[in-house]
C-alpha cells in the first residue's frame, strides 16, 4: 500500500487523490464524472460521451484552432473512457505543460465552444466507432451476451450511445447536459506524477473556481434480472463462431471480489490449457471479472466448433468451482497476475486512472493495492469455493453462421454439474 498518496476535498468541492512520484517530470491525470448510465435513459444514452467529446474540441477562451495548437505544441495525450458507472478523461503530459492544459481543459468543460463543424466531426467519429463495433463479430458478441444479462437493467443503456441517439444529439443539447452535470460533487480527479499534491490542488482550485457546488444523487445499480440460463444466437457470415458468457459476480465492494477475480484468472489459464492446447478447439479463450459497481464474470471463446467448445468451457468452469485444479499451478497464475499488475501501474496515466476507477467502483482507491495483495496472498486451493458461491444463471451470446453451425446442438450451458 503506497504511503505517498494525498486524498483531499478542494475548497470548490472537487475531490483530489494525488500520488507524488519521483523521477521524470511527467504527469498522469484522470478526470472522473461520476454517475454513468444512472443519469441517462433510452433517449439520452451516449449523451455524456457525446457532450464531453464535443467539449474537448474547443472552448470560449480556447477555440478550436487555439486548442489544437496547444495540443500540437505540448504533445499531450488525451483519451476518453465511458463506462456504466462514470466517464473519465485521461491525460498524460509534461509537468511544465500541466497548468496551461488544465486551464484550457476546465474552460472546455465549463464554457464549451460547440462549433457546429466540430460537433459534426465528433458525431461522425462516434458513429463510425459504433459501426465498427457492430461489424466486428469479436466485439459484437459481447452485445449479444448483454441482451441476455441486462434487459431492463441500467447497464442495458450504452455509455457510448447507439446510432439513433448519437445521430440526433445537438450541440445545444450537449451544452445543456454538461451544464447540468458540472457540479463539484460529481467530480473526482486522480493523479500520479511529479507535481506535489498541494500544488496540484491550488492549480485545480484556480482552474475550476467557477464550478457550481452540489452533486447528483443516484441509487446503486440493482442486481441483474437474469434468473435462468439463456442463449442468444446471432447469424452472421463468419467462418469462426464467437461466444461469450456472462454471469453475476460479487460487486467490487464485496469481500469475495478480489478472490473471485483471482479465481477467474485461474480459470482463464485452465481454459487455455484444456480448450486450446489439449483440444485444439480455439485460438483464443479467456475469462475474467468486471470492475463495476455491479459486477459480472465473463468467459470468451472463438471456435469453428462452438457446439463442442462452449460446453467444454462450462465443464472446465464447473470443475474449477468444484476444486478440480492444481493448487501449485494456480499459485503460479497468481504470481503472473501480480507481475502484470505491477507492470500496468508503471504507467503514471494508468495508475491515476486505476486509482479513480477503484474509488468509484469500490468506494476506496486503496483497494487498487489491497485487493491485489489479498489475491496474491490467498490460499490457491480456496479459490474454487469462491467461484462455487457465485456460479449461477449464465447469459450466453454467440455470433455464428447458422448455415455452418447446427443451431440445434447449441444450448445455454450451465456452469455447474
Amino acid at each position: 500500500m503506497p504511503g505517498d498518496v494525498s486524498d483531499l476535498v478542494l475548497p470548490c468541492g472537487i475531490r483530489l487523490v494525488s500520488r507524488q512520484l519521483e523521477g521524470i517530470p511527467v504527469e498522469g491525470l484522470a478526470f472522473f464524472l461520476v454517475g454513468g448510465t444512472s443519469v441517462l435513459d433510452t433517449g439520452t444514452q451516449g449523451l455524456e460521451s457525446f457532450s464531453l467529446e464535443c467539449a474537448l474540441m474547443g472552448s470560449k477562451l480556447y477555440p478550436g484552432p487555439v486548442w489544437r495548437a496547444l495540443l500540437d505544441r505540448t504533445q499531450a495525450e488525451w483519451s476518453g473512457v465511458y463506462s456504466y458507472d462514470c466517464s473519465a478523461i485521461r491525460l498524460t503530459c509534461l509537468s511544465r505543460d500541466l497548468p496551461e492544459l488544465l486551464h484550457a481543459f476546465a474552460d472546455c468543460l465549463l464554457n464549451p465552444e460547440m462549433d457546429s463543424s466540430a460537433v459534426e466531426q465528433v458525431r461522425t467519429r462516434l458513429l463510425q466507432d459504433l459501426l465498427r463495433e457492430r461489424s466486428d463479430p469479436d466485439s459484437r458478441v459481447w452485445l449479444v451476451a448483454n441482451a441476455g444479462l441486462l434487459p431492463g437493467h441500467p447497464y442495458s443503456l450504452r455509455p457510448d450511445g447507439i446510432p439513433s441517439t448519437i445521430g440526433a444529439f445537438t450541440g445545444e443539447q450537449a451544452s445543456a447536459f454538461l451544464e447540468s452535470r458540472m457540479k463539484s460533487g460529481n467530480i473526482l480527479v486522480t493523479h500520479a506524477g511529479s507535481m506535489p499534491a498541494e500544488d496540484l490542488a491550488e492549480l485545480l482550485e484556480d482552474c475550476f473556481a467557477d464550478i457550481p457546488p452540489g452533486r447528483d444523487e443516484y441509487l446503486p445499480p440493482p442486481v441483474f434480472p437474469l434468473r435462468s440460463d439463456t442463449l442468444i444466437v446471432e447469424d452472421a457470415p463468419v467462418l469462426t463462431a464467437y461466444a461469450a458468457a456472462k454471469f453475476s459476480a460479487p460487486p467490487p465492494d464485496h469481500p469475495d471480489f478480489p478472490l473471485f477475480a483471482a479465481a477467474m484468472d485461474v480459470l482463464s489459464d485452465e481454459l487455455w490449457q484444456v480448450v486450446r492446447t489439449d483440444s485444439a478447439l480455439t485460438y483464443a479463450t479467456y475469462s475474467g471479472a468486471s470492475l463495476g459497481r455491479r459486477g459480472w464474470g465473463y468467459i470468451y471463446v472463438s471456435s469453428s466448433r462452438p457446439e463442442r467448445a462452449c460446453p467444454l468451457l462450462a465443464e472446465v468452469a464447473a470443475g474449477i468451482a468444484d476444486g478440480d485444479y492444481d493448487a501449485a499451478e494456480a499459485a503460479g497464475t497468481l504470481e503472473t497476475a501480480a507481475t502484470a499488475f505491477s507492470m500496468m501501474l508503471s504507467s503514471r496515466e494508468d495508475q491515476a486512472y486505476m486509482m479513480g476507477l477503484y474509488a468509484v467502483a469500490t468506494g476506496d482507491w486503496r483497494n487498487l493495492w489491497l485487493y491485489r495483495d489479498i489475491a496474491a496472498d490467498c490460499d490457491p486451493s480456496s479459490l474454487g469455493e469462491v467461484l462455487s458461491r457465485w456460479r449461477g444463471p449464465v447469459a450466453w451470446g454467440i455470433v455464428a453462421d447458422t448455415s455452418l453451425v447446427n443451431v440445434g446442438e447449441l444450448e445455454p450451458w450451465p456452469l455447474s454439474n
